[in-house]
């Protein structure tokens, strides 16, 4: 549901750019289109971007649950958790844009990562009070939502840069790739995710889970997505979007 709010409000924020410098419908072979897409270095950081905002979304989505039922005592109270989140969502995604505008792509991509990771401070220190809990939620929701919009709008200028290189635009190519590796790690996380739940001992068929299962289910929702985010902010600090975009404007600037 979050990324389904987060799509419409995408939808509407953003200016479609999508022009075709070259007329060359040829089709191209997968060699050719990889070696494109990894030749771009925006779109592998990108790509790497996408694969860990996947995996934080699947971290969240997939243990609330579990927390709301063992550690909440009530699967229902996992529903306002999710309101708030997906209430928050739609705050972020809006804000996100003229946060954009004002301090930049780059710096915008770091400050997403960096509420993600302060948010987690108080759930460490105490995953099991309700409080800490839903500054976990609303502070991931901030964080991706700010993920969303940032690495849908770097796809619309990674099209722009690709084209500007090699002359074709694969602007269907730029996103469906990313895709389909942000799906792999998701799939492969999602099997070590329930091996690690299975390892702790975690039943459900029994009402109260042992103590190493219940904190692992902690774990998941504290600090291993927060390994994840000082990912995330790693690859937003090294991410060169805005500098190449920038030397593209003034090659076609000094070509004009």
């Amino acid at each position: 549901m979050g990324e389904i709010v987060n799509t419409l409000a995408h939808y509407f924020t953003t200016k479609e750019r999508i022009r075709q410098e070259e007329e060359d419908d040829s089709k191209l072979g997968i060699v050719e289109v990889f070696r494109m897409l990894l030749s771009c270095k925006s779109w592998v950081m990108n790509a790497l971007y996408i694969i860990v905002y996947g995996i934080l979304n699947l971290l969240i989505m997939s243990n609330v649950n579990y927390y709301a039922t063992y550690i909440l005592g009530s699967a229902s109270s996992a529903t306002p958790i999710m309101a708030v989140f997906l209430a928050t969502s739609v705050v972020g995604t809006l804000g996100c844009i003229p946060v954009d505008k004002k301090i930049g792509r780059r710096n915008t991509m770091i400050l997403g990562a960096a509420i993600y990771l302060v948010g987690k401070i108080p759930f460490l220190i105490n995953p099991y009070s309700i409080v800490t809990i839903y500054i976990n939620g609303i502070t991931v929701a901030i964080a991706m939502a700010f993920a969303f919009v940032l690495f849908n709008t770097n796809r619309n200028n990674l099209s722009d840069l690709i084209e500007f290189r090699s002359g074709r635009r694969i602007d269907s190519l730029v996103s469906t790739c990313d895709n389909l590796a942000a799906k792999l790690s998701k799939a492969g996380v999602n099997l070590a995710m329930t091996a690690a739940l299975g390892a702790a001992g975690f039943n459900a068929e029994l009402a109260e889970q042992p103590q190493s299962a219940i904190e692992t289910i902690c774990a998941l929702l504290g600090w291993v997505p927060m390994v994840f985010a000082g990912i995330m902010l790693v690859i937003a600090f090294f991410h060169p979007i805005e500098k190449e975009m920038a030397e593209m404007r003034e090659i076609q600037k000094a070509n004009s």
